[in-house]
């Protein structure tokens, strides 16, 4: 078999053959003997061998031409002629090696891309930054970094090349909430009491209101003009209720009739009235009065109606 690394070389001489047992005889391997002509040989040696070759023939009759490298032994010895491609190339792959070690670009990316600022003050202060290094420690103490800046939930950072990608993403901001314009009256009623934080009272406590009339606008006035805002109050209406119903005569009956106009009453019932119309069949029909105190407000967070 042939060696990855050999020397060709020719042999001249009257009797080449000969040259073999030499070279047998001085611990030479020859491969791939080629008989040119009746007086030249061509051999294949390791490239170990060939000062051997060489040392071996010496002063005989045998003279040695055109000896060369073969197999890898030729890219090599050209190699080995060009220094300054050897250190080139060296170079190169020793800047390959420190440009993979080093970050040169820092890439920010998911939802709080657009903070880039921010993130990169913050890697900065844990030692992440363009044409310095960035090893694991560095990359936890950038994730805390990251992860105390505000409503930041989630921050990676992760090595492409001599690229760190930062992925960061911020926590999901609730819409605005939706403010009513206005404070109404859910029912009719005198107002019993009334709380103002912000708009503007279009009623007064003992003033006579109808269901869905406005009570508090949500506007107030400043320097002469209407500004407009949201109604901000709370709200107490006594309201009268008037409930029938067909039960026996009695004071049983009574009773009756009043329980089921309480939980039909909607609200806190303050005073009570029940009358009585007697039918000759021993029933009654009695209507009860009831004043009930119906509370509500608006953006207070407790709104409520009834």
């Amino acid at each position: 078999m042939t060696p990855l690394f050999c020397h060709t070389a020719e042999i001249a001489a009257v009797s080449p053959l000969r040259a073999l047992a030499r070279l047998a005889a001085g611990g030479v391997c020859v491969r791939n003997v080629q008989k040119l002509s009746p007086s030249r040989l061509k051999i294949c040696v390791k490239s170990k061998d060939m000062k051997k070759v060489f040392a071996i023939l010496r002063g005989t009759c045998y003279t040695i031409e055109k000896a060369a490298p073969a197999r890898l032994s030729r890219p090599l010895s050209a190699l080995l002629r060009r220094p300054g491609l050897i250190a080139g190339a060296a170079l190169f792959a020793a800047a390959a090696c420190l440009s993979n070690a080093l970050v040169l670009r820092i890439d920010v990316r998911g939802g709080g891309a657009y903070m880039r600022g921010l993130v990169l003050e913050a890697l900065d202060g844990a030692g992440v930054r363009v044409f310095a290094p960035c090893g694991e420690e560095r990359a936890e103490a950038a994730r805390g970094a990251l992860l105390a800046l505000p409503g930041v939930v989630f921050a990676a950072l992760e090595r492409r090349g001599s690229c760190l990608v930062v992925t960061v993403e911020r926590e999901e901001e609730a819409p605005a909430p939706a403010y009513a314009r206005e404070l109404a009256a859910p029912a009719a009623g005198v107002v019993e009491e009334l709380a103002v934080l912000r708009g503007t009272a279009l009623v007064r406590e003992g003033d006579a209101v109808e269901a869905g009339q406005a009570l508090v606008a949500g506007w107030f006035e400043s320097e002469g003009q209407r500004v407009q805002t949201f109604a901000c109050a709370r709200c107490s209406l006594l309201c009268t209720r008037t409930f029938t119903a067909e039960a026996a005569a009695g004071e049983e009956g009574a009773r009756r009739a009043l329980a089921r106009a309480r939980l039909r009453a909607g609200g806190e019932v303050v005073s009570e009235e029940v009358a009585a119309a007697p039918k000759g069949d021993g029933t009654a029909v009695y209507t009860v009065t009831l004043t009930v105190r119906v509370r509500c407000s608006v953006n207070l967070g407790e709104d409520t109606k009834g």
